[in-house]
Order: C-alpha cells, then sequence, then structure tokens
C-alpha cells in the first residue's frame, strides 16, 4: 500500500511539472553538470603544483633522505641502548627496529622509527621517533598494558625530571595520535601525577623544527636516555 502510494505522488508530482511546461529531467541533468563543474573547478594553486613535476620528484628524494637520518637515528639509539643499565624486558624489539612510511596522517606524508618497540595485544613499550611532513620531527615513548603498569610509579616519582626538560604528555583519546594540538599534547606538569596513575595509556613526547634535522639522531637517543633514567 505504501508502495502504491510512493508511485502515486511522484506520477502527480511529475504530472504538475509537465503542465507548467518545466523540463523536469532537465533540472535533474543541469544540476548534475553543475555539481560535476563545481568539482572540477582548480584553484590557480593546484593548477601550479599539478604542472610542477619537479615537486614529486623532489619529495622522492626527501623521502629517501628522511629514511637515511632515521637509519642513523637508529644507530645512535642502539649506541645509548648498550650504553644503558637500564633492564629491557626479552619481548622488546632491541636488534633490528622498524621504519615504516604513510601518505595520510592528517593528509601529509609520515614516516616513523619504531625502535626500541614491544606491541602487543595487553603490553605496549614503544619509543617512536616520527617525521611529519610540514610540521616536526618528534620523539615519544607509549606505555600501555602491562608496561605501564609496571613503570608509572616511576613516571610519577620522578616527573620533576621530565617537566624541566619540557616534555609533554598526551591527554588524547586515542594512542595513535602525533599532532601537538591541545586536545592531544601539553606540556607535563607536576599535577598530572593523577592523570598518570589513572590513565590506560601513557605518551611522553618531544618534538623539534625540521630546520633542525642534523640534530634528530642526538635529539631522539637523548631523550630516550632520559625516559630510561626516570623508569628505573
Amino acid at each position: 500500500m505504501r508502495y502504491t502510494y510512493c508511485i502515486m505522488l511522484f506520477l502527480l508530482i511529475y504530472v504538475y511539472f509537465s503542465c507548467i511546461n518545466i523540463d523536469f529531467p532537465k533540472i535533474i541533468k543541469r544540476t548534475q553538470v553543475s555539481n560535476r563543474n563545481h568539482i572540477m573547478n582548480f584553484t590557480k594553486g593546484e593548477l601550479v603544483i599539478i604542472e610542477d613535476s619537479d615537486f614529486l620528484l623532489t619529495k622522492v628524494k626527501v623521502i629517501a633522505k628522511v629514511r637515511e637520518l632515521l637509519v642513523e637515528t637508529r644507530s645512535e639509539i642502539y649506541d645509548s641502548i648498550q650504553n644503558s643499565t637500564f633492564s629491557f624486558q626479552h619481548e622488546i624489539n632491541l636488534k633490528t627496529g622498524k621504519i615504516s612510511r604513510g601518505e595520510n596522517y592528517k593528509n601529509l606524508p609520515y614516516l616513523v622509527l619504531d625502535y626500541p618497540s614491544l606491541f602487543g595485544s595487553d603490553d605496549t613499550f614503544a619509543f617512536r621517533t616520527m617525521f611529519w611532513w610540514g610540521n616536526f620531527f618528534s620523539a615519544t615513548l607509549h606505555l600501555q598494558g602491562n608496561s605501564l603498569n609496571k613503570y608509572r610509579s616511576f613516571v610519577v616519582k620522578r616527573i620533576t625530571r621530565l617537566v624541566e626538560q619540557d616534555v609533554f604528555i598526551s591527554i588524547g583519546d586515542e594512542p595513535w595520535e602525533y599532532h601537538y594540538e591541545k586536545n592531544n599534547y601539553i606540556p607535563l606538569e607536576k599535577g598530572h601525577r593523577d592523570f598518570i596513575q589513572d590513565c590506560h595509556f601513557l605518551k611522553l613526547s618531544k618534538k623539534t623544527s625540521l630546520k633542525k634535522w642534523e640534530n634528530v639522531p642526538r635529539f631522539s637517543s637523548d631523550f630516550l636516555e632520559l625516559l630510561l633514567s626516570v623508569l628505573h
């Protein structure tokens, strides 16, 4: 019954437009063309980019160089680990590390080095060095599950060391966000002790500008050394 009613209503509307000399199908077609033209309206800035092949060729070279930089960073971190008295649990990857890349973190390319790292269903201990196109380099410790329960009291106890080094803490809802907007990272303060006691994941992070790319291996390894001194 409802289906029949809808058919009748459509026919009445069609007859009405026909009677007043309005070509209903043509209106629909013109709307579709208008929408398509709107979508395909390139801006001058967009045209400059799509006509510039050098941009993408340069991007390929930049990504390759950043990867080399992360390889160097891994080597620097490896030396720090060898000289550290910190006792890593045996499940943590201390040998190779992993470099990954993507094209769409907030619509921009990125590369990350996860080293040292452990990503498990109930345990995460990961130190991530990240390059984010157009933004910054960052280094982040991510603790969750068993590792968080093991080390959170040490962070609370020695929080002053981190505050003095301008460390940021994640207050976001998702552990896989790395931007520095105020809804994700804020400067760590002594008043965050209660938050650290109750959080279900803990991320401590620092960032440096892209112009300081030469310092990234030392920047990342120094931050890891600071963190390890806090966790034991």
